[in-house]
């Protein structure tokens, strides 16, 4: 038989005599050890078995209790533990229905509720996530049953045990519970790269390219993403298959359709590449829509025709079609159009009237017609695939992003600026878009690293940048712990050998490769770059993270140093595969041109590590990047200038 003890009120048992409590007061001197042998907490709703104490009858006890063997301070732990989600199930044959839970930490309790009173179980998640700091903490659940009162579950969560499960590819841990028909699921989140949450809702850039064979598609991916071949199709040359996604190994952070030119009496490649994009607009998902179109069209001759029936009826109908997907009609083959023209202009025109008579001649043969089949304005780039027209590359890539971000979505945009391998500016751009968004916003007074290791707070921030340069690197040697051992050797150092830099970042650097691929030209020599054995980092990289002054230092100048070695590797080594050997060339080349400025600069700046001097630290850190960044416009030139370098070459760290 089932029996029933009420009380109005919760009681305590203190040296033989009951003393009436409020719900959750906290007992002090009663609890003390030589005042209290025993403290009993009784809360209403208190059951029992009358025969026996059994598991099932302690598990329905609404209570806390304390005993002589609970410590009476916690002690917290220097890493906290990231909640971002608890769910509560019950057995579809329960009868009971969860009511509210409640999560109780750090002398903090959080009560859980579900959005909609129809539902049998809970499920919440928390942004920002709930840190907890205790080695223990406590879950009950409360429930409403078949009768009038309501029961309670208690969990109890030992941060050993979860920290015991193993991290997903996602940086979460799963802890789960259970106890007869109910069933709870805690998932703790690690450190989690902005870069990761970002690709996580659009790991590629989606690009559609409409054109004919021969104007020059397959050229023009392979600059803009620097990949060495495009199968885009298994079929025979002129044709394609516009549902095939295709993904270069060596680039993976875009997927590209191809699509044949809409040419006259061809109806049926019109009609599916238009059933393809209505298709792909109706995905729920960003990163399963086409996320910009490519048009491709050649550059006609003087008296040729630039635009198809098919691809006429397109541009008409491009509003209905597309919807808010960038459209770009990309004229390739500029400098056949150049050469010719200044081939038949021979020494009559000066370089003024040459420069006018180009851009009338283009106007005259693509963008009027372009404008008139369109009835309006529309986007459009001209290129050309040969390296000392990259400006031209730059330029589309530019615009398409420009448009992707106002029209689709600023994680598609991301995605473009992380695929494309052709604009360094974009590259920095996006480091410090993806940098602002979390981890170097506020850092003076970051709640972010509260806990964790310097190690963990360094590790996600090499994380975010080295996935937006994105280089073809199959051995993963930027992401290794040798090469952040490399960045960190000289973190603390104020006193590096000067290095007088008399020209801008770019031709400085410049000049520090030439000296040591020069010194490397004969039998081939390691590049020293002195590193521990075994990647000993320092002793500090495994203190827990402070505001401190040293501290905000040290992860400005982490950030400030990797930033300058990946606008060297940029030169270097475009296409990749990366290696050890040319990453060494790259922190040489730092070293030697302005990495002691840099740590000067970043030393002798003085941030307040209180709440509001943290964006000092931020404006700081884009200010020194802006000042050692290498222009765009200047790439080509400086890659000129360097000359070969062998990518195959390799060596130990």
């Amino acid at each position: 038989m089932w029996s029933m003890y009420y009380t109005s009120c919760a009681k305590s048992w203190t040296n033989g005599n009951y003393q009436p409590i409020k719900r959750f007061q906290v007992l002090q001197d009663s609890c003390k050890p030589q005042a209290c042998k025993h403290v009993l907490i009784r809360i209403r709703y208190y059951w029992f078995f009358s025969h026996h104490h059994s598991p099932l009858a302690r598990s329905l006890i609404d209570s806390e209790e304390m005993s002589e063997n609970t410590p009476t301070g916690v002690v917290a732990s220097s890493v906290p533990l990231h909640i971002i989600s608890i769910v509560i199930r019950l057995d579809g044959t329960s009868k009971k229905k969860i009511d509210f839970a409640e999560l109780k930490f750090d002398s903090q309790r959080q009560e859980i509720r579900n959005s909609s009173e129809q539902d049998k179980d809970l499920n919440a998640t928390f942004d920002p996530a709930i840190a907890v700091t205790t080695d223990r903490l406590s879950l009950s659940v409360h429930f409403q049953g078949i009768f009038p009162w309501k029961t309670t579950k208690k969990f109890s969560l030992d941060r050993k045990d979860i920290l015991s499960n193993a991290v997903s590819h996602r940086g979460q841990r799963e802890y789960r519970m259970t106890e007869g028909k109910m069933s709870v699921v805690v998932t703790i989140s690690q450190l989690q790269s902005t870069s990761s949450s970002i690709l996580e809702i659009c790991p590629r850039f989606r690009l559609l390219v409409i054109g004919k064979t021969g104007v020059g598609k397959s050229s023009l991916i392979q600059q803009a993403f620097k990949i060495n071949e495009v199968h885009i199709s298994e079929h025979k040359r002129g044709e394609a298959d516009i549902e095939r996604e295709f993904i270069a190994e060596e680039n993976e952070r875009f997927v590209l359709h191809d699509s044949q030119g809409f040419e006259a009496g061809d109806s049926m490649i019109f009609k599916t590449a238009k059933d393809f994009i209505d298709r792909r607009r109706k995905e729920p998902k960003l990163q399963d829509k086409i996320h910009a179109v490519w048009l491709c069209l050649s550059i006609p001759q003087a008296d040729g025709r630039l635009l198809e029936s098919g691809v006429e009826e397109f541009l008409k109908l491009r509003k209905d079609i597309l919807g808010d997907i960038p459209l770009i009609a990309v004229f390739t083959k500029h400098d056949i159009l150049v050469d010719k023209l200044e081939y038949d202009a021979g020494e009559s025109y000066d370089e003024v009237k040459l420069e006018e008579l180009k851009v009338s001649t283009l106007d005259k043969l693509c963008i009027q017609p372009l404008k008139e089949a369109a009835e309006s304005d529309i986007l459009h780039a001209t290129v050309s695939t040969n390296e000392e027209y990259e400006s031209t590359i730059r330029q589309l890539i530019d615009l398409t992003t420009t448009n992707v971000e106002k029209y689709v979505a600023s994680e598609a945009a991301l995605a473009m600026m992380i695929a494309q391998r052709v604009d360094i500016g974009l590259k920095l751009k996006a480091s410090i878009a993806i940098g602002e968004k979390r981890y170097w916003r506020g850092l003076a007074a970051s709640m972010n690293f509260t806990g964790f290791t310097m190690l963990d707070c360094l590790s996600v921030i090499h994380k975010d940048i080295i996935d937006v340069w994105n280089f073809n690197d199959p051995h993963c040697h930027l992401d290794s712990d040798q090469f952040k051992a490399l960045i960190l050797k000289d973190l603390d150092k104020v006193d590096l050998p000067h290095t007088a830099q008399a020209f801008e970042f770019g031709l400085s650097v410049v000049a520090i490769i030439a000296s040591i691929l020069s010194s490397l030209s004969g039998p081939l020599l390691p590049i020293v770059v002195p590193i521990a054995t075994g990647v000993v980092l320092a002793k500090w990289v495994y203190d827990t993270y402070q505001r401190t002054n040293i501290v905000l230092r040290r992860i400005m100048t982490y950030i400030v140093d990797l930033t300058c070695i990946m606008q060297i590797l940029f030169l270097l080594a475009p296409t990749g595969p990366i290696s050890r050997h040319v990453i060494k060339i790259a922190i040489k080349g730092y070293e030697g041109t302005c990495k002691s400025d840099v740590h000067s600069a970043i030393q002798s700046h003085c941030v307040s590590v209180t709440r509001g001097g943290g964006d000092d630290a931020l404006e700081k850190i884009v200010r020194l990047i802006k000042d050692h960044s290498i222009k765009a416009e200047d790439v080509q030139n400086l890659r000129t200038k360097i000359g070969h370098v062998d990518l195959q070459v390799d060596e130990e760290w």
